[in-house]
């Protein structure tokens, strides 16, 4: 070690030394501090199962439902199939 890191490490032990009782009052203090943290905090123990999940509804004002799925959401869906992460359409 270099004098410097020692003499500041020969510090902080005779800081710790001489005000055991602030030092033992901090470490109450964030103990506590962490007790209250983990209850309070927001977490979940089981991971979301369901994959998400987009929908797409095509419209076309004027055409028939025929039309629409084959003027429109047809050439959508084979578009979209090139995608990367895409599973399935």
């Amino acid at each position: 070690m270099t004098g410097r890191s020692f003499s500041l490490q020969a510090a902080i032990i005779g800081f710790s030394i001489r005000f055991r009782g602030v030092v033992i009052a901090t470490a109450c203090l964030l103990f506590f501090y962490g007790l209250y943290g983990l209850r309070h905090a927001s977490y979940d123990v089981f991971p979301e199962f369901i994959p998400p999940r987009v929908t797409i509804q095509t419209e076309a004002a004027g055409f028939t439902p025929e039309q629409v799925e084959t003027l429109v959401s047809r050439p959508m869906e084979i578009a979209l199939t090139g995608l990367p992460g895409i599973q399935r359409v």
